[in-house]
């Protein structure tokens, strides 16, 4: 009876505690749209060729790393001042200096690069292999901008604690994005091209959901540029936005050098490998957005410390576990041929990517702490370590390894940002205790000496 009623007492308590409930909310969603991305993954790689598959992931992978850097850090301010100001007022200059901040910056960059071709620099030093990319042109700056205003907005939502919005937000996202691009790759299969096809449905459909899921965002604005809330945003974003930039590198040098030293058939057994592991991100991001608002508004340091350490090791065997079910996965939709045997070599990739998704994914727990004691200038200079680290690593391996030699080189890099960033927060958690103690010793003996 006792052990009955202690296993209702506490499975109470995960009943009413808000981080889970956020976290279900977000995650029945986005754990559909990495099933439903899984589930469709067979029905993508027999509607386009091996090459078309290995290049449309590596333009993915170069528009979300150019849209971390192009949202410059604004997200970063939005989560941490949002709840700081508790009127509606306020709240709506804050939104409206962060938007406007936004376009402008986005408009500096964008438009002369477009204007003045300065894109077709990038362009060949990020190609080696021939691709078409005036075709492409319009289509590539149309899904940085889409997948920018939709991160931001996204973040709106998580930040805003709107969970009906965003629900409802990605559960469009998953219909419409799916159904048109496999349905414009069936009707237009025999033009070829299948990168462009998928490429352009895909932010289409990501545009016109943001321009009509962003009222939310609008009513709420109050139309006044604020500079105090401008220069304090900009302090707390430019050292992610210098972070972000170094992550390009950090993220992307894998990628870039097997582009570089392979074929896109290289790229499509890495995609798909990367694909699969993806799923441990997906669900960390998800949870990451539920619990950041919780770990920013929680005063007690205390509290967050405990908290998070637990968090850490749950995450760890729920990643472990996930990593073996991926695995199986893989390995059976192989063996009954839904996914083609020319893919067999991404099987052999997965177990490397795995472990290094699961220690990416346990960073952000500790640099949550870089936020809560706004000490995001720290951020900067672990990317700018990290950046050389890994471009060193993608040099070294992947001309001898190939694609073994890129998911070794994200491995070991991954683990290298967690024990930086284990022993960094570790020594700032440290100060912070000490220097707390010496001020409530000091006000004892303030209080002492007047009594």
């Amino acid at each position: 009876m006792n052990v009955a009623r202690s296993v209702r007492e506490r499975i109470a308590v995960y009943r009413e505690s808000v981080l889970v409930k956020r976290l279900f909310a977000v995650l029945s969603i986005d754990i559909l749209v990495k099933i439903s991305g899984m589930l469709l993954l067979p029905v993508y790689l027999r509607l386009m060729t091996q090459d078309d598959y290995g290049l449309y992931n590596y333009l993915i992978s170069i528009i979300l790393t150019f849209s971390l850097v192009l949202n410059f850090g604004l997200y970063i301010p939005l989560s941490k001042y949002y709840h700081d100001h508790q009127g509606q007022r306020d709240r709506g200059e804050l939104l409206f200096t962060l938007f406007a901040m936004l376009i402008t910056f986005l408009a500096v960059v964008l438009v002369p690069v477009y204007l003045f071709h300065w894109d077709y620099a990038v362009v060949n030093i990020l190609f080696k292999n021939k691709m078409p990319y005036d075709d492409y042109r319009n289509s590539i700056l149309l899904a940085i901008v889409a997948s920018v205003c939709n991160f931001m907005l996204a973040n709106f939502f998580y930040t805003s604690e709107r969970i009906g919005h965003l629900q409802r937000y990605n559960i469009c996202r998953i219909i419409a994005i799916n159904v048109l691009a496999v349905s414009f790759l069936i009707f237009f299969k025999t033009r070829g091209d299948s990168a462009r096809i998928r490429l352009e449905c895909t932010y289409a459909v990501e545009m016109v959901l943001f321009l009509f899921f962003c009222f939310s965002y609008v009513r709420e604005v109050q139309v006044r540029f604020n500079r105090k809330m401008a220069v304090a945003s900009l302090r707390l974003a430019t050292p992610v936005l210098v972070s972000a930039i170094f992550g390009i590198v950090l993220n992307f040098s894998d990628k870039f050098f097997l582009e570089k030293y392979g074929s896109f058939r290289d790229l499509s057994y890495y995609f798909l490998a990367v694909s699969c592991a993806s799923l441990i991100p997906l669900i960390f991001t998800s949870f990451q957005n539920a619990w950041l608002p919780l770990f920013l508004k929680e005063k007690d340091l205390r509290k967050n410390i405990g908290k998070t350490n637990r968090l850490l090791l749950r995450l760890f065997f729920i990643f472990a576990g996930l990593s073996v079910f991926i695995l199986i996965f893989l390995k059976v939709v192989l063996m009954l041929g839904i996914i083609q045997t020319k893919y067999n070599e991404s099987m052999y990739i997965l177990p490397i990517l795995l472990a290094s998704q699961i220690a990416a994914a346990l960073v952000p727990l500790y640099s949550n702490y870089l936020i809560y004691f706004e000490k995001t200038h720290i951020a900067s200079i672990m990317g700018l370590i990290l950046c050389a680290l890994s471009f060193s690593l993608s040099i070294l391996l992947i001309p001898r390894f190939g694609v073994y030699g890129a998911a070794l080189a994200s491995l070991i890099c991954n683990i290298c940002y967690l024990a930086g960033y284990f022993f960094v927060i570790r020594n700032y958690i440290g100060h912070h205790k000490t220097t707390t103690w010496e001020l409530q010793k000091d006000h004892t003996s303030i209080d002492h000496s007047s009594i």
